[in-house]
């Protein structure tokens, strides 16, 4: 196959973008966009720096325990079961051995996932809709993936997904103007990298194996015939696109976790995403939706406007193709299991913000001509800036001078991720690096803090609570390897959050727990969580003399005996 170029009349390029560069204009006037965005990345850089010590949530907590213990050379599966794929942790793996091990390193490295990802939403909005669409779409990405409401400024698993995703769908546009293997390898290794880090991204891979294939068709006749054209578009995608995968199963495989990781990562799930009945679905997604959109609605509007504008303007069928292709997936990808989980929509951000960027675009051709050109202009990008402006008018405090325990409390109310981290040094502190901890909640954060393996791989319990038919079974295993693991400390979550027991859950955990504490370990630690201003952490003694004002206590127990201890049952 040769590096021959080409150029059809659906080549993903627009109308602005395909113009010839003025060889004669200034430098700044030929940079000016990518000016703009890298000063957007700068400003969006100083408010995720100063809020870098927000402490981990428990998403978090799970994939940076489970990248602690890549780096100490365990694989995923062993301490750690997760129905998702381990793409998280591994990224967070690569952020810690470069950043250190610890919140602020880790939202470093978010921090450039997410410059990098605004950096490739303005190079794909600029070779599809052209600079000033591109510019506006990387300031709407910019400020949607930052919104506390959307979690944006948490490590989520939906941030690293969907910088594969578009810097896959770069790679993508630039193979679709050549005859070249190695950037349809190169997407499809993105894409596989993405459905790696989160399941929901394969619903982005019918975009990356169609979209070439419809515009191939637009081009005309195809040497060879059109079949066997795009069998050589499409077989080095779907190549691309099963490494990643492949590489996460033989390595479970190899490390001998093959059944833990097919139970949790295929099995399980199945039962998972079944839990919300289709008739729940609109008042799920409502809720999220109000969520999300607490402080940004404009720029959700505008962007969704953009989607519909574009179908009322003059765009080339390439890019409402594009814009369209990315919005269906987009959706696709949040809604599984119709969860609606306020990170879910970051999935959904770069196709608004690219619908953004087209209305801006698309409001200017339509005063074109009906005002003088110059208004024309500026009045589409001045409604754009007054959406912006709309958020960072309401969200300045968040953006300026909240703590990072305000923001937390703000977001995550009373959950104990702020007390998390004295819970896990005060374990540290008293252990030995070969020594095993419990914590029997859903605050696989506090294994991190701690720096210490876990005694049994069910970091989270919410699957022990869940109206499925592994509950009970799961509630007998993570029994079985606590005991015998004799944990040096175990953490005891009294929560609702930490394990959202229903009223027909299994509740025989409950009560092993508080036998196996009384029989076998002493009280040293207890977080009372008053109120997002109040909680009070004691130990030993004072922790042991305290009683608890609220039902929201995390409290540690401390081995009493290095003998084999179990719950009298």
């Amino acid at each position: 196959m040769t590096g021959r170029r080409r150029r059809g009349p659906d080549v993903p390029r627009s109308k602005d973008a395909a113009a010839p560069t003025d060889t004669g204009a200034t430098w700044f006037a030929r940079n000016g966009a990518l000016l703009c965005v890298v000063a957007i990345c700068v400003l969006a850089a100083v408010v995720r720096l100063r809020l870098a010590g927000i402490p981990l949530e428990r998403d978090e907590g799970e994939y940076a325990y489970g990248g602690q213990l890549l780096l100490q050379g365990i694989p995923p599966f062993v301490l750690v079961y997760s129905m998702k794929l381990p793409g998280a942790m591994f990224a967070y793996a690569a952020i810690m051995a470069i950043f250190g091990q610890d919140p602020f390193g880790i939202r470093v490295g978010l921090l450039l996932v997410n410059a990098a990802s605004t950096i490739a939403m303005f190079f794909i909005g600029r070779r599809v809709a052209g600079e000033r669409a591109a510019a506006v779409a990387a300031a709407a990405f910019a400020l949607l993936t930052m919104d506390r409401w959307i979690m944006g400024m948490w490590a989520h698993a939906t941030h690293f997904a969907v910088f594969a995703v578009l810097m896959g769908i770069v790679c993508l546009l630039r193979a679709m103007e050549s005859e070249r293997i190695r950037p349809l390898i190169g997407a499809g290794v993105l894409f596989g990298t993405a459905v790696v880090m989160r399941q929901s991204a394969a619903a982005f891979v019918p975009l990356v194996l169609l979209y070439p294939i419809w515009s191939d068709s637009r081009t005309g006749p195809n040497p060879g015939g059109f079949a066997r054209h795009a069998l050589r578009r499409i077989a080095p995608i779907v190549a691309g696109l099963l490494l990643p995968v492949a590489i996460v199963a033989i390595a479970a495989a190899a490390s001998g976790a093959w059944d833990t990781f097919w139970l949790w990562t295929f099995t399980y799930p199945k039962a998972y995403v079944s839990e919300i009945p289709l008739s729940e679905a609109w008042s799920t997604f409502a809720l999220g939706w109000t969520a999300i959109t607490r402080a940004t609605l404009p720029i959700w509007l505008m962007g969704l406007a953009g989607c519909v504008l574009i179908w009322l303007t003059p765009w080339k069928p390439a890019t409402r193709a594009f814009l369209t292709g990315l919005l269906i997936a987009s959706a696709v990808a949040l809604a599984p299991g119709f969860y609606f989980r306020a990170h879910y929509f970051i999935q959904l951000v770069p196709a608004v913000a690219l619908g953004a960027g087209i209305a801006v675009v698309s409001l200017e051709r339509m005063l074109d001509g009906r005002i003088p050109r110059a208004m024309a202009r500026t009045i589409p990008l001045l409604l754009f800036a007054a959406c912006a402006g709309s958020y960072l008018a309401t969200e300045r405090d968040y953006l300026i001078s909240m703590t990072p325990r305000e923001v937390t409390r703000s977001r995550y109310s009373l959950n104990p991720f702020v007390e998390a981290p004295a819970i896990g040094q005060y374990i540290r502190e008293r252990t030995a690096e070969n020594d095993r901890i419990a914590v029997l909640g859903s605050e696989p954060e506090i294994y991190f803090y701690a720096a210490r393996r876990s005694a049994t791989g069910f970091v989270y319990t919410y699957p022990l609570m869940e109206p499925h038919a592994f509950a009970s079974g799961m509630q007998r295993d993570m029994i079985r390897e606590v005991e015998a693991a004799h944990p040096a400390f175990v953490v005891m979550s009294e929560m609702h959050v930490s394990w959202m027991a229903r009223q027909s859950s299994d509740t025989t955990i409950f009560k092993w727990m508080d036998e196996f504490t009384a029989r076998c370990y002493e009280l040293v630690g207890i977080a009372d969580i008053q109120s997002a201003e109040t909680s009070v952490v004691l130990w030993d003694a004072a922790a042991r003399a305290y009683e608890p004002r609220t039902p929201n206590v995390v409290r540690t127990f401390r081995r009493t005996t290095r003998e084999g201890c179990a719950a009298v049952r």
